[in-house]
């Protein structure tokens, strides 16, 4: 028993290394999100020849958020997402959104509205947020190997069953049956949990609130009013999506 909960802990603490370093990931895109529209921010001089790049930048970068949520969770993109930048295609995918960000980057450079050290730092977010794009989509494509997710789960059922039957024994007296049902569930529950958070973008309950982010993100970007900006769920919803 001492040793099924070893290896029980320890697969609970991979799943929630492995949720945690997805939430801190989320956060990266974030932060470059809101660097994005602060460097956007600075470097609009409010002149006409520049105005549609910016805005399309913005409502660009709110799009990826929402872009890479949806991929992330193997699910279609909804399509008031794919309607803030009506000027590109409908089925364009996140990693093709950062580089047309880059694209008008460098279309701001070339056309003299901003230096080269505006440029370096807009460029700087982006490559920290294809970086955290990257190790997203290493977590959610890359699950714990199906050998050790195995041993672990038959590890559980087994010590579960020992355990309820040595309690049980042959007196079959009511308090040693609920220990025992008590213990099995214990084990198994367990090891479930792990396997649940061990997959922090599976579109499940268990998933990261890609969604509240996307949100916090487009009402930063586009303002608290747009519709993306609010989330479906309540502040005292059990679960966030």
């Amino acid at each position: 028993g001492i040793g099924a909960s070893v290896f029980i802990a320890f697969r609970n603490t991979t799943g929630y290394n492995r949720w945690w370093e997805a939430r801190t990931l989320w956060g990266s895109i974030i932060i470059g999100s809101r660097t994005t529209h602060n460097n956007l921010t600075a470097v609009d001089t409010g002149s006409v020849a520049i105005a549609e790049i910016l805005d399309r930048m913005r409502r660009r970068q709110v799009r990826y958020c929402w872009q890479l949520a949806s991929e992330l969770r193997r699910i279609p993109t909804p399509r008031e997402v794919t309607e803030l930048t009506p000027e590109e295609p409908a089925d364009v995918d996140a990693t093709e959104l950062l580089r047309r960000q880059a694209v008008d980057v460098s279309a701001l450079a070339a056309g003299g509205h901003i230096d080269e050290q505006a440029r370096l730092l807009l460029m700087n977010a982006n490559t920290a947020t294809v970086a955290a794009q990257s190790g997203l989509e290493r977590i959610r494509n890359e699950p714990v190997p199906i050998q050790y997710d195995m041993f672990i789960r038959l590890l559980a059922w087994f010590f579960g069953i020992m355990a309820f039957s040595r309690l049980d024994g042959t007196a079959h007296h009511p308090s040693s049956v609920a220990v025992g049902v008590l213990l099995m569930t214990t084990f198994i529950v367990a090891e479930r949990l792990g396997r649940f958070i061990e997959q922090p973008m599976n579109n499940s309950i268990f998933d990261i609130s890609m969604n509240r982010i996307c949100a916090t993100i487009t009402g930063n970007l586009l303002g608290a009013g747009h519709p993306l900006a609010r989330p479906k769920e309540s502040d005292k919803a059990a679960v966030w999506m």
